[in-house]
């Protein structure tokens, strides 16, 4: 099977390659990076495509005899999208399009398109489930929400087999330092405060990432064009306790954290994220890296990684 899977050099897209570039085909598409994130797919025996996803001639005719699209491609940083939304549409918005409209030529057999629990906005209690109704309240969140609505139009008016999947926060090794564990962890090491935005108390649900590249190989195999997936792990923390485990497993003073008045930064801030995966579930999926385990092996391979931050 042939899997082109788009932002190559990715977070997401890059562990997929490392967990399964034995197991399929696999052909990357991506923007020219710097050394630091080639590191991530460094040694993988794929085959890399450098180009935009804005520029449909970097796009034309990278879908030809390719099974399977994972489109991760996306820019995620809420607090940029803020400040500058429209590199968010171009990314998020028009690069989807474009792809799509290769997919709509050559025809794979399957498209996911990777998105995120913020569509929902905010939840103070219980979980979304897939069906629930999209609240993005931030430009990042409502680009993404925007590309879910194209992907299943497309699925709709063309019969595109198009599935989508949101997930929760990810977590792991290679993540980008801007991100909030390896920002603490950095900070951490440095002897910093960390920061935590407003009073600590906004809750995210995690995800380690091999559980969330573990359940794409999963819809690879048995998902269906038209459904919509939540990946997630259902183990979720305020911010002021992700914060406070970090100090406690590199041995630093818990009391090392400094509020972030985010009313300027964020405003808006969504208090808490989280979503129901009993549909997952259901077909045989299950997140197999408990939040304990794998936020005690991550922060250990930022310490020993210390080159990743620079």
């Amino acid at each position: 099977m042939k899997i082109l899977i788009t932002g190559i050099y990715g977070f997401i897209a890059s562990h997929f390659a490392r967990q399964f570039c034995h197991d399929f085909e696999i052909i990357g598409f991506g923007r020219d990076t710097n050394l630091k994130h080639r590191k991530r797919i460094e040694g993988l025996p794929i085959r890399v495509i450098h180009g935009d996803l804005n520029n449909p001639n970097d796009v034309s005719g990278i879908l030809e005899d390719v099974d399977v699209v994972i489109h991760t491609a996306a820019k995620t940083f809420v607090d940029h999208s803020i400040l500058d939304p429209l590199p968010f549409i171009q990314s998020n918005i028009i690069g989807t399009y474009n792809l799509l409209e290769q997919a709509r030529k050559y025809k794979p057999k399957l498209f996911i398109n990777v998105s995120t629990d913020e569509v929902y906005g905010a939840i103070l209690e219980g979980a979304y489930k897939e069906n629930s109704r999209l609240n993005p309240t931030n430009p990042y969140a409502s680009t993404k929400a925007a590309a879910d609505m194209l992907a299943l139009a497309y699925f709709n008016t063309y019969k595109l087999p198009v599935l989508i999947t949101r997930t929760e926060n990810n977590y792991g090794p290679y993540q980008h330092p801007q991100k909030a564990m390896p920002k603490f962890v950095y900070k951490a090491l440095r002897g910093e405060n960390l920061p935590v935005y407003g009073d600590g108390k906004h809750v995210r649900m995690w995800l380690h990432v091999q559980d969330h590249c573990n359940a794409l190989k999963f819809l690879v195999e048995k998902g269906v064009a038209g459904e919509i997936y939540h990946i997630a792990g259902e183990q979720e923390l305020e911010n002021i306790e992700l914060a406070r485990l970090i100090l406690k497993i590199l041995g630093k003073q818990e009391n090392q954290i400094e509020f972030i008045d985010d009313y300027n930064i964020r405003p808006g801030h969504d208090r808490r994220y989280a979503l129901d995966t009993s549909k997952l579930q259901a077909l045989g999926w299950q997140p197999k890296v408990s939040l304990n385990e794998g936020l005690q092996k991550t922060v250990e391979w930022y310490r020993d990684n210390q080159w990743w931050f620079s």
